[in-house]
């Protein structure tokens, strides 16, 4: 018998020009007063926004404050700050951290604080208020997704804060706001988004719909990375990982994760890790331990990636998979967890809260610590 929930948060506005369009859509919740959250990092871009809004005869509140791996101290901060003002509708720019700080915002601004006790699935017991999201990245999917990663400061810990009332009510994904990042930034945050897909088509909890978006978003990002790093200015690569990157995130919602996030999140809390290359040093590695138990899945994912497969005995197959994700992870130049500045010694720490954390539960193969440390070890 066939059962599954599949669901997004978010309406999708998609298309070149498609952030120019936020000041109608603030009008739309008839909202007079804005909350812009944003890094130093898009500053530029969420000028443009803000001025967009302005002109639309609306007041707007900025907060420019967001960090890497957002701390739960910068939301709580911020939310004072939103909560003061009496906003009515908020707007994120940029890319996960900007997008997951301004959900987590949002939470605080009808639910009581700290943000801490909703760490877990639908935990949010207050509807929020309306949320536009407008990536400048194509990484995270967090335009799409019912999740919000916060740092625990206190326990050293990414929370998941997930479920109902978590999630943007609109995303307005334009290409164009992508075209201007950084090599280094394209690479890791498209790395990101290929964890993404692949992680929720092997998930315990994927369904029909999950890897239907899961394998389009593999060929997507497998076809345009490459491209998309080496020459930023091709709309038509930025356009095509925008799409990947946010398909990932309509299968990851439902589906949720793997163990290549459980490992990531310790890995930015403890050694300062952007959470794109934490993903992309232990993506293959994860792979080819996962690869024991889902070899169809494997292959599945070779061949949306446009890997020739046929006449492999299914060993030979699932080797070239994993070999070509490692050859793309090479090609955009993402370093190794050594290279990255990683001390083994951090590996036991790291392993112990890969354990805790709530991805490891849609595994489809059930790790050990001591599985664990011989992936960090391969990663190395």
């Amino acid at each position: 018998m066939m059962e599954f929930m599949y669901s997004i948060p978010s309406v999708v506005n998609f298309g070149n020009g498609a952030s120019q369009k936020v000041g109608e859509m603030v009008l739309g919740f008839g909202a007079k007063k804005v909350y812009c959250v944003y890094d130093m990092g898009v500053q530029k871009i969420a000028k443009e926004i803000v001025q967009t809004l302005k002109e639309s005869g609306l007041t707007v509140v900025e907060y420019d404050g967001v960090l890497p791996n957002p701390p739960d101290t910068i939301v709580e901060e911020a939310a004072k700050t939103a909560k003061e003002a009496n906003v009515d509708v908020l707007v994120a720019v940029g890319g996960g951290s900007s997008m997951d700080c301004a959900k987590a915002i949002n939470i605080l601004l009808t639910n009581p604080s700290p943000i801490n006790q909703y760490d877990g699935l639908n935990l949010v017991k207050n509807p929020t208020k309306p949320l536009i999201a407008i990536p400048t990245t194509s990484g995270t999917g967090s335009e799409v997704t019912g999740f919000t990663i916060i740092t625990d400061t206190t326990r050293l810990k990414k929370m998941v804060i997930g479920g109902q009332f978590v999630g943007a009510t609109v995303a307005l994904a334009d290409p164009l706001l992508t075209v201007g990042l950084p090599p280094a930034v394209t690479a890791a945050t498209g790395m990101d988004a290929l964890t993404h897909a692949v992680e929720a088509y092997v998930s315990k909890g994927a369904s029909i719909p999950t890897d239907v978006n899961a394998l389009k978003a593999i060929a997507l990002i497998a076809e345009n990375l490459v491209e998309a790093t080496n020459n930023g200015s091709n709309v038509e690569a930025r356009t095509n990982m925008l799409l990947g990157s946010m398909m990932a995130g309509f299968a990851f919602n439902s589906a949720v994760l793997g163990l290549v996030h459980s490992i990531a999140h310790p890995l930015s809390v403890h050694c300062g890790l952007p959470h794109g290359v934490a993903n992309a040093c232990g993506l293959p590695y994860v792979m080819e331990y996962n690869a024991e138990v889902v070899p169809d899945k494997t292959i599945d994912i070779g061949a949306a990636m446009g890997l020739e497969l046929q006449g492999l005995t299914k060993e030979a197959a699932v080797k070239k998979v994993i070999d070509a994700v490692k050859d793309l992870s090479e090609k955009v130049k993402i370093p190794t967890l050594k290279e990255a500045g990683v001390k083994k010694e951090q590996f036991d720490r790291i392993a112990e809260d890969a354990l805790q954390e709530i991805s490891t539960l849609f595994n489809p193969r059930e790790a050990s610590k001591e599985d664990i440390l011989d992936i960090l070890e391969k990663a190395y």
